[in-house]
């Protein structure tokens, strides 16, 4: 089992799929660099003509969600219809079309991302909170994973976005997909430390495995508290966690 941590502009994110007409969001995406691979071609000229050909279209005259929206470029893309991707794309399967959408998106907005397994992550986060003393009530779950936070801080809409789109997730999977925004409180346990913390780690983990292990645990550490000084330093981003499965995981 593996966990990923996302620090996502989730407000901008929401914006972009939810709210803003295809032109703007396009707009706006096709000049956003991002360190995270984007699949979908967001140029203004080829969404053009696929939009004029949308317009045209009997999927677009019989079935526009509001009698008067005469223009396609107005609807947002979360509410682009199967029947509305195949006339724009005709040689994808819509439901593959909408999925790449969606995580070239979501890329543009993921600020930071720590994925590690699930063992070496726990092991870390309940060593640090040893070594520092910290209480792990409001900072770690019952298996020493980052505790979640409000659910009043994700958009129940993107929620429902990540969990139908994003091929992490396998809903046949008992508790999956689980997506939620980590608790507040747990940075803390990251933001201030030290060299000296993370060396008192790897010296009570050496206690109990070899050095390959020490190792490991340290380089999560330092990308973990890497993680936290850049959800840190914005009030808008925010923390993601999701754990999907990995016939790879050590």
């Amino acid at each position: 089992m593996r966990i990923s941590l996302d620090v996502v502009d989730l407000l901008q994110l929401q914006e972009i799929w939810s709210r803003r007409p295809i032109v703007t969001a396009f707009t706006r995406l096709e000049s956003r660099s991002t360190p995270f691979p984007v699949t979908e071609n967001f140029a203004i000229e080829d969404l053009m003509p696929r939009l004029a050909r949308l317009k045209r279209s009997p999927a677009w005259l019989s079935r526009r969600p509001n009698p008067a929206l005469n223009d396609p470029a107005r609807v947002p893309l979360s509410d682009l219809s199967d029947e509305y991707l195949i006339e724009m794309y005709p040689d994808v399967v819509p439901v593959a079309k909408r999925s790449s959408l969606f995580q070239s998106v979501y890329n543009c907005y993921l600020v930071a991302n720590f994925k590690e397994t699930v063992m070496r992550t726990a092991a870390a986060l309940q060593l640090l909170a040893r070594v520092r003393q910290f209480e792990t009530a409001d900072r770690l779950d019952a298996g020493n994973l980052p505790a979640e936070g409000s659910p009043e801080w994700i958009p129940l809409t993107i929620t429902d976005e990540i969990r139908a789109l994003d091929d992490r997730y396998d809903a046949a999977e008992p508790g999956s997909p689980s997506t939620y925004v980590v608790a507040e409180d747990f940075w803390s346990l990251l933001l201030k430390a030290e060299p000296e913390h993370i060396e008192g780690v790897t010296r009570l983990a050496l206690e109990m495995s070899d050095a390959a292990f020490c190792s490991a645990l340290r380089n999560s550490l330092h990308d973990l508290i890497a993680l936290a000084h850049t959800w840190y330093r914005s009030p808008s981003l925010v923390g993601l966690c999701y754990m999907q499965k990995d016939n790879k995981d050590a």
